[in-house]
């Protein structure tokens, strides 16, 4: 269910409650901006700190939030939960210390708490940023960049808003989601109009080797945790990839195919892979799928047809 928000001044209506769950990590100088956006929104705010040795958790709590705290075990969904379990309004929205929820959508985030058919909303987040490489990116007028840094973004979406008290809960130790609760459990999701903004370049990693080396674990513990989702397998190839351990990442995004997650994305990841080993016959295979995939009223392509064995055989 798509769910347009209204464009004109409703305050008059009754809307529910919202609890604000995050997670967070030395975000002192962000979390402020996160915060000031979300004023008069949010009824409560709930933080679970994960190990700050800034002063994150005294700036959280100068908003008035209630801060727990849970060191670091190498797993994600971990602390958002224990933040659910903390909320008591009507719904959660679920945000990132490095987001920004602008004024303008509050009221169409407490229309969304009028929904009678729908417990979750998917929302999509604009990662702005300069990949013009990447085949997600968009571009923009860069005034269209709330901060007027970038020329397009990369969207992502995900569910981020749902009502409490139904045991939603997140899954996956690393690129975590409700979306796996509420799919096993066919609970009644929609989508809305409404924009994350999110800048991905924000955050200075002391270490970017360390950063592509935390991936890697993580991928690994994922997969590890959820051996039959192929899309973990999917996540652990990008890790492998962005290491240079070409090899490995071939053999766990075939792993993602084989088990059924597959993307045109995916197709051309693979025939990279596969011409930077030097199997080209096989590369441009995977580069042909790909096209037939993305533009499938122009070709023959089968859509419930599985990667050729050529593809996926052994390496």
């Amino acid at each position: 269910m798509k769910i347009k928000t209204p464009q004109y001044n409703w305050q008059a209506y009754k809307h529910g409650s919202i609890s604000l769950c995050m997670i967070m990590r030395d975000n002192a100088k962000l979390l402020p901006r996160c915060l000031n956006n979300l004023k008069g929104l949010v009824d409560e705010i709930i933080i679970v700190d994960t190990g700050s040795k800034d002063n994150s958790i005294e700036i959280a709590k100068s908003y008035g939030a209630q801060v727990y705290q849970d060191p670091w075990q190498d797993d994600f969904a971990r602390p958002r939960n224990i933040g659910l379990t903390h909320a008591t309004k009507q719904w959660i929205l679920v945000m990132d210390p490095d987001e920004v929820l602008l004024p303008k959508d509050h009221q169409g985030v407490r229309y969304l708490t009028r929904a009678k058919n729908v417990v979750a909303f998917w929302i999509t987040t604009h990662n702005y940023n300069n990949s013009r490489g990447d085949m997600s990116f968009r571009t923009i007028a860069q005034a269209a960049d709330p901060l007027g840094k970038y020329p397009g973004y990369v969207p992502s979406t995900k569910t981020r808003f749902f009502k409490n008290g139904l045991g939603i809960k997140f899954v996956g130790c690393w690129h975590e989601l409700v979306d796996w609760y509420l799919l096993k459990h066919k609970l009644p999701t929609g989508s809305c109009d409404i924009i994350v903004h999110h800048w991905a370049h924000e955050i200075n990693q002391t270490n970017y080797r360390e950063k592509m080396l935390f991936s890697l674990r993580m991928g690994e513990k994922k997969v590890k945790e959820w051996p039959t989702n192929g899309q973990c397998w999917w996540e652990l190839s990008v890790a492998e990839q962005i290491m240079g351990y070409r090899t490995r990442a071939l053999a766990s995004l075939k792993q993602a195919f084989r088990l059924g997650f597959g993307s045109q994305g995916q197709y051309f990841a693979m025939a990279r892979i596969l011409n930077l080993l030097g199997d080209k016959q096989n590369g441009d295979l995977s580069f042909q799928k790909g096209v037939c995939m993305l533009f499938k009223d122009l070709t023959h392509i089968d859509p419930n047809k599985k990667p050729t064995e050529a593809l996926l055989g052994a390496i």
